[in-house]
């Protein structure tokens, strides 16, 4: 039972990664591996060895006018939030006005409905 159970295993089964393991080409990576190393030591050194590039008067320049066109937006954000505060600050004072004569208007029509309805009971008692 054994055997059949590890020739099972062997045939690929139970073990996935060995069969990944044969369909690389071991032959031709361990033929290539000093030019792998080469390229990839190359690679490494123009990494680490790159200087950074100087920057042009132009660059400099254009960098300078995207500077100040941010600069002058954010003026003009910070005018316009200005007179934006502004008009919340007096659309919040009227609706407070609006509030407290809102309720001086509840208050006369709550007097009146007790108005109406003392009156209509003297009128039915009246009679």
């Amino acid at each position: 039972m054994k055997t059949s159970a590890s020739s099972a295993r062997l045939n690929g089964m139970g073990i996935p990664w060995l069969l990944a393991l044969r369909a690389i080409p071991w032959d031709t990576i361990l033929a290539n591996a000093p030019s792998i190393l080469r390229s990839a030591d190359a690679l490494l050194s123009e990494t680490k060895a790159r200087p950074p590039s100087a920057a042009s008067r132009n660059d400099i320049q254009a960098l300078a006018d995207r500077v100040a066109a941010l600069e002058q937006r954010d003026r003009e954000t910070a005018e316009l939030l200005t007179r934006v505060s502004t008009q919340v600050t007096a659309l919040t004072t009227a609706v407070e006005v609006l509030e407290a004569r809102v309720r001086w208007l509840l208050v006369v029509a709550i007097a009146a409905s007790v108005m109406s309805i003392l009156a209509g009971g003297i009128a039915l008692f009246a009679r």
